[in-house]
């Protein structure tokens, strides 16, 4: 009698215990760990939008690109046809496009190609200026940009040409180490 009553106990501890093994078996997934060919993007995307905004919430860049992918283990992302716009207090400072840039992710830096324009904004002390050539680096937290490539800039009415630039957005300076060849118009302003 005293057997009888131990069988249900056993029998049912001996079933659980048995679909336990079998439940964890089939749950178990074997992760096996591939690797991705170092040639081909680990994503594509298009049409592609990217914002970053400043500690108060205002928007600071804008990113577009048409299509953009990047490749296993690199800190580049590459983009076809990219547009970047900075903004300071939700105002337009500049815009950089190229028909093909990479994006450092650690750098914060944007390496534009191919018919570049770089257009900043018309202020209240600073008349718009624009910067046309084959490269340029743009410097997203020093708010710079540089290339040593020849360029055609404008800068209010006065153009020119050189070969290299360096511009800081900053103090709105534009520096032109090689070969400048300008037509100045400097506008007196009445008091």
């Amino acid at each position: 009698m005293r057997f009888r009553n131990l069988i249900f106990p056993f029998s049912l501890a001996l079933i659980l215990g048995g679909l336990s093994a079998w439940l964890e078996r089939i749950s178990t997934v074997s992760v096996e760990e591939v690797k991705l060919d170092p040639t081909k993007p680990q994503y594509i995307m298009t049409g592609m939008l990217a914002h970053r905004f400043d500690v108060s919430g205002s928007l600071k860049e804008e990113l577009l690109a048409d299509k953009s992918w990047q490749l296993p283990d690199q800190q580049n992302v590459y983009l076809q046809n990219a547009d970047l716009h900075t903004f300071l207090n939700d105002k337009p400072q500049y815009t950089v496009n190229g028909l093909s840039a990479r994006y450092h992710l650690e750098e914060k830096k944007v390496y534009f190609e191919q018919k570049v324009l770089l257009e900043k904004m018309p202020d209240n002390q600073r008349p718009a200026a624009t910067v046309e050539t084959e490269n340029l680096t743009v410097d997203t937290v020093a708010q710079t940009a540089q290339t040593d490539a020849p360029i055609f800039f404008t800068y209010g009415k006065s153009r020119g040409s050189a070969v290299g630039a360096f511009y800081d957005h900053k103090t709105g300076k534009l520096d032109l180490p090689h070969q400048v060849k300008a037509l100045i118009y400097d506008v007196k302003t009445k008091n």
